[in-house]
């Protein structure tokens, strides 16, 4: 199997890694500092995975050519421009993209450019971090990455895809059901980021303090995911602040750590995304509303 990996941070390192030291031939699309540092030194796993690897690293996809599947790892709001730059330059008529970004924008986006037929919407489940450039941290999780078609249809380089991901002891089930994976991961993370970052708070004074808010806010996000025909469990708020009381009480999400410290961030996909999605299948999102109301400004001065 050839692939690239276009975006080498956290996630991209960590998936992008695995895959090659599994055995496949992989390629990285990087730039600035995180190229400088695999062409150097090599890409660099520490923590639960312990593994550093001599990688084709690359800013001009044109060096790679033609692949069997992209996993793009950038942020939410660089898809369009990525896909723009470089799929044209790795993708035959078989290819396949596979998005790794929290929500359900992302293969919307893709699917405009590139056609919904090359789309496979990805979830990952592992916690990862940047160190430094070119050195993620493998912090531990579920080691699991959910992928499957737009349509769920079969595909044969995805069971391809899953079984290197198998020997590299990440757990890749085949999915029936993209849509209610993807909502499942949105109604997980998404809410928990969003309050977060509108109170400054970590994950335990959420699940303590402002438990209330917070579950109103899943709540919305799952009726929206509903309407968009996701199989939720009706009982899935209370299961997930349960799941939610067994990790760290220091934890905050990604999107939440960028827009407090005045960074770019995927507000767009997540938060920012939930009252239009409630809007086109007729579910109010009446929290949700005030909390992308006030992250929205912020959104907008760290980005003026």
């Amino acid at each position: 199997m050839r692939a690239a990996v276009i975006g080498a941070g956290a996630i991209g390192a960590f998936y992008g890694g695995v895959l090659a030291d599994a055995g496949a031939d992989v390629s990285f699309v990087a730039r600035g500092k995180t190229l400088k540092a695999i062409r150097e030194h090599g890409l660099r796993i520490v923590g639960n995975t312990e593994v550093t690897l001599d990688v084709p690293a690359t800013d001009n996809a044109a060096e790679i050519g033609e692949v069997d599947v992209v996993l793009m790892c950038t942020k939410t709001f660089q898809v369009a421009d990525a896909a723009r730059t470089h799929l044209s330059a790795l993708m035959g008529p078989d290819t396949l993209v596979v998005t790794t970004q929290n929500g359900v924008i992302a293969p919307r986006v893709l699917a405009e450019i590139i056609g919904a037929e090359h789309v496979a919407p990805g979830v990952c489940r592992e916690w990862v971090k940047i160190v430094k450039p070119g050195l993620v941290m493998d912090l531990g999780g579920p080691r699991m990455l959910e992928v499957s078609t737009m349509d769920d249809s079969p595909n044969p380089i995805i069971d391809e895809l899953r079984a290197a991901y198998e020997t590299a002891s990440i757990v890749s089930p085949v999915i029936a059901d993209i849509t209610t994976t993807l909502w499942v991961k949105m109604c997980s993370v998404v809410p928990q980021g969003a309050c977060g970052a509108v109170l400054d708070v970590a994950l335990g004074d959420l699940l303590s303090t402002h438990r209330d808010i917070f579950a109103r806010c899943i709540d919305e996000t799952v009726h929206v995911a509903r309407g968009h025909g996701a199989k939720i469990a009706d009982d899935f708020v209370e299961k997930n602040l349960r799941f939610l009381a067994g990790q760290d009480p220091a934890s905050t999400t990604s999107f939440q750590r960028d827009i407090l410290a005045g960074r770019p961030s995927e507000y767009a996909a997540q938060v920012g995304a939930v009252p239009g999605l409630g809007d086109e299948v007729g579910v109010d999102t009446p929290v949700n509303d005030v909390i992308a109301a006030v992250l929205g400004r912020r959104e907008a001065a760290n980005r003026a």
